[in-house]
């Protein structure tokens, strides 16, 4: 009979303790770091990924009319599209 009784007692503070612990202490940490994310508004034609902000348009009904424009969030390096490749904007254009 004491056995059970020291078992219920235990029970019992787990279950007063685990009502005290605030959630948010009870919740585990993520491991993975917070990443920078990029946002770019509504009817804006952009789209984001990763550190990249990507504007693209087409002035034509056929695939040489798009142009695409790159502008890198970290070194606000611009960069267009050439053909088929993405070219960085120098200064000196």
């Amino acid at each position: 009979m004491k056995s059970m009784s020291v078992i219920g007692l235990v029970l019992v503070l787990g279950f007063a303790l685990g009502a005290l612990i605030s959630p948010l202490r009870a919740q585990q940490r993520s491991a993975i770091p917070a990443q920078a994310t990029c946002y770019v508004g509504e009817g804006s034609n952009a789209a984001c990924s990763g550190n990249s902000i990507y504007f693209a348009g087409n002035t034509s009904g056929i695939d040489d009319g798009v142009w695409i424009v790159r502008i890198d969030g970290e070194t606000g390096r611009i960069s267009y599209r050439n053909g088929k490749k993405l070219v960085t904007l120098s200064e000196d254009q």
